[in-house]
């Protein structure tokens, strides 16, 4: 059994290796081919044409492109970094408030203050 498994990963290993060089003898062939470069030029400007005019219809409907809708979600996240940054610091801040608040307190109080009065 082992020998027929052998004998078919030899056989499947040949013709991998056929394909393999067919494809990239294709592959060649194309790259080199000028009508193929004009033809993936071609399809390349149709479809930057299509997303004008897709962009263009849009607007015209009133309804946001990718491209906006994507700058609206870049535009809000920045907004939320901000405002999460801006919670922040007013936590930070009225953390020292409440310390200087106990601060105070501590000085008013009989045990706070110094001995020389």
């Amino acid at each position: 059994m082992s020998a027929e498994n052998d004998g078919n990963e030899g056989i499947r290993d040949r013709v991998q290796s056929k394909g393999e060089k067919a494809a990239a003898d294709i592959a060649q062939a194309l790259i080199g081919s000028p009508a193929f470069g004009q033809a993936v030029s071609a399809a390349v400007s149709a479809r930057d044409r299509a997303a004008d005019a897709q962009r263009a219809a849009m607007g015209a409907m009133g309804v946001s492109s990718q491209d906006e809708a994507e700058r609206l979600e870049r535009r809000v996240r920045v907004l939320s970094d901000r405002l999460e940054e801006t919670e922040d610091r007013l936590d930070a801040a009225l953390d020292q408030i409440r310390e200087l608040r106990a601060e105070i307190k501590d000085l008013r109080t009989p045990s706070g203050r110094s001995k020389s009065k």
